[in-house]
């Protein structure tokens, strides 16, 4: 799945995953799992904006959102739309 991302949106969804990557999500102490890892290895390598996911990466992201405490920014509610059309757009 393919999504195209502002720069806003990019720097929301860092955000999120810095708080709850270094926010003790697996206890008390910074861990990521492999699949965290390979988000922002992408996040890090987009090519025009345009983010390739899978299903699972999407969900991934999405509770990364939950670190926002549902005080969200424009760029944080069109990155969750975005998110969200695509995981309900499967068949």
């Amino acid at each position: 799945m393919d999504i195209y991302l502002t720069e806003g949106e990019i720097n929301a969804i860092k955000v999120w995953a810095d708080n709850t990557i270094h926010g003790g999500h697996w206890g008390d102490g910074d861990l990521m799992v492999p699949e965290e890892e390979i988000i922002l290895k992408k996040i890090s390598s987009m090519k025009d904006n345009t983010l390739t996911l899978t299903e699972q990466e999407a969900m991934i992201i999405l509770g990364w959102s939950d670190s926002a405490y549902g005080i969200l920014t424009m760029e944080e509610y069109s990155v969750l739309r975005k998110l969200k059309s695509l995981v309900w757009k499967r068949p």
